[in-house]
């Protein structure tokens, strides 16, 4: 990181960002992330609408110091290649961070008039929302960064595309808590209502919640997975890193109990893995990761004894699980066909060699892609 560029000049467009502020980037953005966990689970702990501001609340400080890291890595990449490049290195995080910022001030100004929300309520308000828009672009800036370079994805690149990746689902989930297997177990409204884990409730309003989890899970993690397959490489265990931190959120909220969620976020992390890290897998392998994390589940808790449901339901819901992964992969697959010099280093034919291009890269120059 030296001066800035020359005034009307900037990096090119081959030249990677240094791995400093995606670093830096991504510890921001984690602490937004468990600052937004723990402000969640204070409004889901909260009976009733209590009145007042709580804007400097505990959690809240945690979030907005995580936003003032994106500033702080923004404004460092403003001094050095000048006031666009923030905009031009990271216009997800820019865009963001404006967005997040009227969301708070929003947020604030809606606390004042109505009070603070509890419970379910506080996931769907407007200025959460706006919240929540703004966050997931922060989230999903250093993945974009790194989409845009040519180059291979390195053991530590591949760690922030990991970090990206579970913050990114850890945001989407806590705002779709009405619909998330991961809050299973936990406590609501101070604990007037303990939310089942799936498969472990005989009511047949739990087990259309369940089913409904299982689907919406499924489809979540695999459109996660294939999007940034099509764009990015990254090394193997990737994925079993990235579902695997995901797996912890669950045991703070909710205690071993919620273990069997754990194990099978790791199984999808590693069948998603194995199924192939460096290039776009086929749909039938996205379905595959998909329904092996609901197997994993299922089995452990069947063996510990909390398993309820017929075997058509958790049978369906595997099922279900590898037809929702199926179809997201094949939906992606057929309108976003993969980046031709993303590098496949196990001998997997680019797009640019089949066409009969360098076998170096676009350029000829060996910085386009590695073939093994």
């Amino acid at each position: 990181m030296t001066g800035p560029h020359p005034p009307g000049t900037g990096p090119g467009p081959d030249e990677q960002l240094d791995l400093r502020w995606l670093v830096g980037l991504m510890a921001a953005n984690t602490v937004a992330a468990v600052g937004l966990f723990g402000d969640i689970v204070r409004h889901l702990s909260i009976v009733g609408v209590q009145t007042g501001d709580d804007f400097l609340a505990g959690w809240h400080l945690v979030l907005y110091g995580g936003v003032l890291g994106v500033v702080g890595v923004l404004a460092g990449i403003a001094w050095a290649e000048g006031p666009l490049g923030p905009g031009r290195r990271l216009p997800s995080a820019t865009v963001g961070l404006v967005v997040l910022t009227a969301g708070g001030v929003g947020d604030a100004l809606w606390h004042e008039a109505y009070g603070v929300e509890a419970a379910f309520p506080a996931l769907v308000s407007p200025p959460h929302l706006a919240v929540f828009a703004g966050l997931v672009a922060l989230m999903v800036a250093p993945i974009g960064a790194l989409a845009r370079e040519p180059q291979p994805l390195d053991r530590a690149r591949s760690a922030i595309v990991a970090g990206s990746v579970t913050s990114v689902l850890l945001v989407i989930t806590l705002f779709t808590g009405y619909l998330t297997p991961l809050i299973g177990g936990s406590e609501i409204q101070a604990g007037a209502y303990t939310e089942p884990l799936v498969a472990t409730s005989i009511l047949d309003h739990d087990t259309a919640r369940g089913l409904a989890q299982v689907l919406w899970f499924a489809t979540l993690s695999s459109f996660a997975a294939v999007v940034v397959r099509t764009r990015l490489a990254p090394e193997r265990g990737t994925w079993t890193g990235a579902f695997g931190l995901l797996g912890l959120a669950p045991l703070v909220v909710t205690g071993f109990s919620a273990l069997p969620l754990t194990i099978g976020l790791v199984a999808l992390g590693a069948v998603t893995d194995l199924t192939g890290a460096e290039r776009r897998p086929h749909p039938l392998a996205t379905g595959l990761a998909a329904a092996s994390m609901w197997a994993a589940y299922f089995l452990v808790i069947g063996l510990r004894g909390d398993l309820v449901w017929l075997r058509e339901l958790w049978a369906g819901a595997i099922a279900s699980s590898f037809l929702a992964g199926l179809a997201v992969a094949g939906g992606i697959r057929w309108i976003a066909p993969p980046r031709a010099d993303v590098a496949p280093r196990v001998g997997y034919p680019t797009q640019g060699d089949r066409e009969g291009a360098p076998e170096g890269g676009r350029d000829g120059d060996g910085r386009g892609r590695t073939v093994g």
